[in-house]
């Protein structure tokens, strides 16, 4: 039981004095290592301090996916709403123009189509609900 408690000790302890180590080389590339370089002058290198167990960490990253989870549902949901929107506009486009020839501009001015213009109208409401309603 002593051997086996002195031989775990004596590699815990092996392990703790294991140091790291910074040269550069002939051609100046950085290397880092646990091993100093034997032809080599070296830098020992400190290890970094643990953190304090009440330490805040750099930033909340639980709080940050909430947050972006929430931008992407509520984006999502003002894009299914302008999509539903538009796919009742396409419908009733098409149903205007297949009723009529007669539509208003955007000033409120009715003009009237011939058969070019109205059949290519159609097509266009017809691609749009195509986009918008499936």
């Amino acid at each position: 039981m002593r051997i086996l408690l002195l031989s775990t000790l004596m590699i815990l302890a092996s392990s703790a004095s294991a140091g790291l180590y910074k040269w550069i080389d002939n051609d100046g590339n950085v290397h880092y290592s646990q091993k100093p370089p034997r032809d080599q002058q070296f830098k020992r290198l400190k290890a970094p301090a643990a953190a304090p167990e009440n330490s805040k960490p750099l930033y909340q990253e639980t709080k940050l996916k909430d947050k972006a989870g929430n931008i992407v549902a509520t984006e999502t949901a003002k894009n299914e709403q302008i999509r539903a929107t538009n796919c009742e506009n396409a419908k009733n486009n098409l149903s205007s123009y297949q009723r009529s020839r007669r539509i208003r501009d955007k000033d409120g001015n009715v003009k009237t189509l011939d058969d070019n213009e109205r059949s290519k109208q159609i097509e266009n409401a017809k691609q749009a609900i195509n986009d918008f309603c499936n």
